[in-house]
């Protein structure tokens, strides 16, 4: 019974352990290992199969002998010490059988325990698996995170590139701009010359037209020519606005002759 107990105990290990392999079977990236893993796996399942069968036919024997057991044991009550023949017959049928027996349980025993030591070497051997497994993953990890710092390297050298093309071109942009402001500030210049140019020249025929109109006395020293020039304006206006009325009235004019002359020629028929 402790053998079985024993038994059924690995194949439940085993079980746990198959179950964790083929829920962490994703973990493993290299297909080298991958292949082996899977080839491991199915010898554990090989051989939890082979227990499973040993530990049938132990309980099948071991039920054999108890039945063989008790009959020999029945006979036993019901013959008595008569028919001794007989009984040392069954005796040494039930004496081999249970020799037969012995030797198979020996050997299945002898069987467990090679499977146990393989089963043990198999869970060695996926240990280191799984250690060469995570030494794979820390290296691609390392691998990846190199990978990266090359990228963000070269992310960095091209972002520094770009904007040192972009202050140039800003640097570009401030010269033109402090041409374009120099050329701004010294047509200003001459616009303020030209101003007073034309200030002094308007100075100048101002007080010549005060002259010419021996305005000294009966006009303010300074003439609104503003005024003058915008009175004449309104003046020219009026003018072109009668013109046009004129020549409205004119066309009117003329249509009520064409009618005139048009009720004349019908009355003269008539």
């Amino acid at each position: 019974m402790l053998m079985g107990e024993e038994i059924h105990s690995h194949n439940h290990l085993d079980s746990v352990d198959f179950n964790m392999i083929t829920e962490h079977m994703g973990d493993f990236n290299t297909s080298a290992l991958h292949r082996k893993l899977m080839s491991k796996v199915e010898a554990l399942r090989i051989i939890r199969k082979e227990l499973e069968q040993f530990r049938t036919e132990r309980d099948q024997f071991k039920l054999m002998a108890e039945t063989l057991q008790l009959r020999y044991s029945a006979l036993t009550r019901n013959n008595g010490y008569s028919g001794c023949v007989g009984i040392d017959g069954n005796k040494s049928t039930v004496a081999s059988i249970l020799h037969e027996t012995r030797e198979r349980n020996i050997k299945l025993t002898t069987e467990v325990e090679s499977l146990k030591q393989k089963l043990n070497e198999l869970r060695g051997d996926i240990e280191l698996l799984r250690s060469s497994s995570k030494e794979g993953n820390c290296e691609k990890a390392q691998m990846d995170m190199a990978d990266d710092t090359n990228s963000e390297a070269l992310q960095w050298k091209k972002e520094r590139s770009s904007f040192i093309c972009h202050l140039e071109n800003l640097k570009k942009k401030n010269l033109q701009l402090a041409f374009d402001l120099k050329t701004l500030i010294a047509e200003k210049e001459d616009i303020i010359s030209e101003r007073d140019a034309y200030k002094c020249k308007a100075h100048r025929l101002n007080h010549a037209l005060l002259n010419a109109l021996n305005a000294n006395k009966a006009h303010p020293q300074f003439l609104d020519i503003d005024g003058i020039l915008l009175e004449n304006k309104y003046l020219h206006e009026r003018l072109k606005n009668y013109e046009s009325e004129l020549d409205i009235t004119k066309q009117s004019l003329t249509k009520y002759k064409v009618k005139i002359i048009d009720k004349m020629m019908i009355n003269l028929q008539t």
